[in-house]
C-alpha cells in the first residue's frame, strides 16, 4: 500500500516537474522572442523581460537538477572507479550517495533560511515576491534526497556492480 503510494506520488511529482519545466522553456522563449521584435523592430524593448527570463532560468536550473537525479545523467567520471572490484565499488557508491544526500539537505535548509529572507523583497520590474523564487530551493532539493535515498537502498539490494 505504502510502496504503491508512494510510486504514484512519485509519478505524478516528476510529470509536475517536466510539466512546468516545459512551460517555463516556451514562455521564456516567447518572452525573449517578443523582446528581440519589440527592440529591433519597434524600437521600444519590454522593461520586464529581462528580469522574469533570469527568474524563469533559476526554476529551470534547479529543474534540471531534478532531473538529472532522477535519470543519474549528471557528470561523472568513473574511469578509475570502474577498476575497482564489487565491493569497493559499492563503499564508494554509498559515499557518493551519502554525500549527495548531506549536501541537499544543507540546500534544504539554507534554502529555507533563503526563502525567509526573500519574503522581505521583490522583483524590481515585476510584481513578484523573491521568496517565490528561491522556494525551488528547498523543494527541488528534498525530492533530490528523496531520489538518493531510494539509489541508496538500490546500491546494496541489486547484485553485482554498483554505479556511482
Amino acid at each position: 500500500m505504502v510502496s504503491a503510494s508512494f510510486g504514484k506520488l512519485k509519478y505524478y511529482t516528476e510529470k509536475c516537474i517536466d510539466w512546468i519545466a516545459i512551460v517555463f522553456f516556451t514562455v521564456i522563449f516567447i518572452v525573449a522572442l517578443g523582446q528581440i521584435i519589440m527592440r529591433w523592430i519597434f524600437k521600444n524593448p519590454i522593461s520586464w523581460s529581462e528580469e522574469l527570463i533570469r527568474l524563469m532560468y533559476v526554476w529551470i536550473c534547479f529543474l534540471g537538477w531534478t532531473f538529472a537525479s532522477r535519470y543519474r545523467t549528471y557528470i561523472r567520471i568513473t574511469f578509475l572507479i570502474n577498476m575497482f572490484p564489487p565491493i569497493p565499488r559499492k563503499l564508494l557508491a554509498t559515499v557518493n550517495c551519502l554525500l549527495l544526500i548531506v549536501f541537499s539537505v544543507l540546500m534544504v535548509y539554507y534554502g529555507i533560511k533563503l526563502t525567509a529572507i526573500g519574503s522581505s523583497g521583490g522583483a524590481v520590474t515585476l510584481p513578484i515576491n523573491f521568496a517565490l523564487v528561491y522556494v525551488i530551493v528547498p523543494l527541488t532539493n528534498f525530492i533530490i534526497i528523496m531520489y538518493h535515498l531510494v539509489d541508496f537502498v538500490t546500491i546494496w539490494k541489486k547484485p553485482g556492480r554498483a554505479e556511482i
